[in-house]
């Protein structure tokens, strides 16, 4: 049977876990923003920048980092605008690709839970 100190440590390592692979998922990030960016006619590009937000928005909310959490989740939230009205313009791109840039200062500095 877990303790309530073993469930803590359990959580702090995966908390840790997402810590150190911020930086893949950034690098990820960036190889979906480079594509959206060459070839802004195919969605698809725009989807996975898509999920790949709502997966860091997630995981951040889950283990401690609820701001980058949410700022994730308004990038994600003007992608899916985005698409929907098919408005993908390389204006809009230019406001998401500084949005990322604040998302990945702010993944810098929040500091572990």
């Amino acid at each position: 049977m877990n303790t309530p100190a073993d469930l803590q440590a359990k959580v702090a390592l995966l908390a840790q876990g997402f810590r150190t692979r911020l930086p893949a998922r950034f690098e990820q990030m960036d190889a979906a923003y480079a594509l959206c960016r060459s070839d802004m006619a195919e969605r698809a590009h725009g989807q996975e920048l898509y999920r790949l937000l709502h997966s860091l928005g997630g995981a951040a909310g889950t283990f401690g980092a609820a701001e980058l959490g949410l700022a994730a989740r308004r990038i994600e939230e003007k992608i899916k605008t985005q698409l929907a009205e098919n408005d993908w313009t390389i204006e809009n791109l230019d406001d998401i690709g500084a949005d990322m840039a604040a998302l990945r200062l702010m993944a810098l500095s929040t500091p572990a839970a």
